[in-house]
């Protein structure tokens, strides 16, 4: 099974994917996902020269994005095993790359921004928002759960980063003022 057919069965029959992938199939598919989706969100950035040229920098740029996705799985998975639902946290990491796929339409929206026709926020979060829908679809499947526990399984990683800047921040601002007074 080469990669667009892979591809296709998981959009078209993501059920079917999941239950006869095995972790070869479903390993090449998601860090395809996760290297291509890199590229793509890459390529975006340097449209805006937001990060420096140079395969360095990409990658940087999919160390971070491969080291978030591992975090993210891995929170799910423990978040949906101490809730009592039962799945694949490798299977999980694998899928979240699958998704990545959906970062490819960043660049034709990039090249749209670039132009003065669209906003470069929106196509991101545009992007950002349909990943997200497809990671609910998928955890969905793969843990037989519902919208709901899907929705909140995915948020609390990202209520944990949030809630980390957070303390982050105030505790910069804390010892500047503790610098100055």
């Amino acid at each position: 099974m080469n990669l667009i057919e892979t591809v296709a069965t998981v959009v078209d029959e993501p059920q079917e994917f999941i239950d006869r992938a095995g972790g070869g199939e479903t390993g090449w598919t998601g860090m395809c996902g996760y290297l291509i989706g890199t590229l793509s969100i890459f390529v975006f950035l340097r449209i805006f020269s937001a990060v420096p040229p140079g395969v360095y920098s990409f990658l940087n740029v999919l160390t971070i994005i491969l080291g978030m996705n591992f975090f993210f799985a891995s929170a799910m998975h423990l978040f949906l095993e101490m809730t009592g639902s039962r799945g694949a946290a490798l299977k999980l990491f694998f899928l979240l790359g699958v998704t990545d796929f959906f970062w490819v339409v960043l660049i034709p929206l990039g090249f749209l921004a670039k132009l003065g026709y669209l906003n470069p926020v929106a196509d991101f979060l545009l992007c950002f928002i349909i990943m997200i829908l497809a990671r609910i679809s998928l955890m969905r499947r793969l843990y037989s759960i519902s919208r709901n526990k899907a929705l909140l399984a995915l948020s609390v990683p990202y209520a944990v980063v949030a809630a980390a800047s957070l303390l982050v921040f105030i505790y910069g601002i804390v010892y500047l003022v503790w610098l100055v007074v």
